[in-house]
C-alpha cells in the first residue's frame, strides 16, 4: 500500500479544510482483536460519508492489506502504511501526512506499546479505544495499560475520553459479567460489546467491515457499531464545543483588556 492508497469509488470529494477527529485503537497486549475495531471503525466512517483514513502503525501490517483486499465498490477508505520507514530524504511527518480533507482518522497500533511511543501515540489521538477479551489474562493486561495511559498525563490535558470495548464475547458467560465488572469499576464508559461471530472474519477476509454488510446478514453487530460509532461522534462534539467555548473566553478577554 502507498502511503496515501485509496480504495473505493473514485478519489475523496472535496470539502472545506476541517480539523480531522483521530480514534487510537491501542492495547499493549496482541491477539485482543485491535486491527478488527480499527477496520470495523474506518468501514463505519466511511459508510457515515466522513472521508475517512485508516494509519496501520503495526509492523505486521494487518490493517494495510485490509484496505488492499477493500473493494472499489465498497465507500473509500485512504490508507497510510505508518510503520514503514521513510524514504530517502523524506520526514516521517510528511510520509503520515493526511491527504486533504479527511475528517476521521482511525490509528492501529502494534502489541507492546509503551513508553515514547505510547506517548506519541495518545498525545496525537482525540479519543482512545482499548479492545479487551474476556480472559483472566487479558483483564490483568488490560489493568496495566489503562494505568500507563493515564499516567502519560494526555488524556487529562486534552480533556480526552478513554473507552474500553469487551471484544469477541458470548454474553451468557461468567467471564463476560466479570468483564463488564472490572470497567465498571475503573470507571470507564459501556457502551456495547462485540460478539464472538464468524461475521468479523469473513468480511475482513473481503476487506470489508461490518458497516460494509446488508443489514439482513448482520443486523445485531451493525446496531452494535452504530452504538460505538455514535458514542465516538459525541464525544468529539463535546470536545469540540469545549474547544470553542474555550477560544471564545480567550477572545472576550482579550477584547475587554
Amino acid at each position: 500500500m502507498q502511503d496515501t492508497d485509496l480504495r473505493g469509488p473514485g478519489p475523496l470529494r472535496v470539502i472545506p479544510r476541517t480539523h480531522s477527529r483521530s480514534v487510537l485503537i491501542a492495547n499493549a497486549k496482541g491477539g485482543c482483536g485491535k486491527t478488527t475495531l480499527a477496520t470495523n471503525l474506518a468501514a463505519y466512517f466511511a459508510n457515515r460519508g466522513r472521508a475517512t483514513a485508516l494509519m496501520d502503525f503495526d509492523p505486521q501490517g494487518s490493517s494495510a492489506y485490509w484496505l488492499k483486499l477493500r473493494p472499489h465498490s465498497a465507500p473509500p477508505v485512504s490508507g497510510i502504511s505508518a510503520f514503514t520507514q521513510p524514504e530517502h530524504n523524506q520526514t516521517r511527518s510528511f510520509q503520515q501526512r493526511l491527504p486533504w480533507g479527511i475528517e476521521r482518522v482511525v490509528m492501529d497500533s502494534p502489541a507492546g506499546l509503551a513508553g515514547t511511543e505510547l506517548y506519541h501515540r495518545v498525545s496525537e489521538a482525540d479519543l482512545v479505544v482499548i479492545p479487551i477479551l474476556p480472559s483472566p489474562i487479558d483483564i490483568h493486561a488490560a489493568i496495566n495499560f489503562i494505568r500507563d495511559i493515564r499516567l502519560t498525563g494526555c488524556l487529562r490535558e486534552g480533556n480526552k475520553q478513554l473507552l474500553a470495548i469487551a471484544n469477541r464475547v458470548r454474553t451468557n458467560t461468567v467471564m463476560f459479567r466479570e468483564l463488564n465488572s472490572f470497567l465498571q469499576q475503573l470507571g470507564l464508559p459501556a457502551v456495547t460489546c462485540i460478539h464472538d461471530s464468524q461475521l468479523y472474519t469473513r468480511s475482513a477476509a473481503q476487506g470489508l467491515g461490518i458497516a460494509d454488510i446488508a443489514r439482513s446478514q448482520a443486523m445485531d453487530e451493525k446496531d452494535r457499531w452504530v452504538e460505538i460509532g455514535s458514542w465516538i461522534e459525541n464525544q468529539f462534539a463535546i470536545q469540540a464545543h469545549a474547544r470553542d467555548t474555550a477560544v471564545n473566553a480567550q477572545s472576550d478577554q482579550l477584547s475587554n483588556s
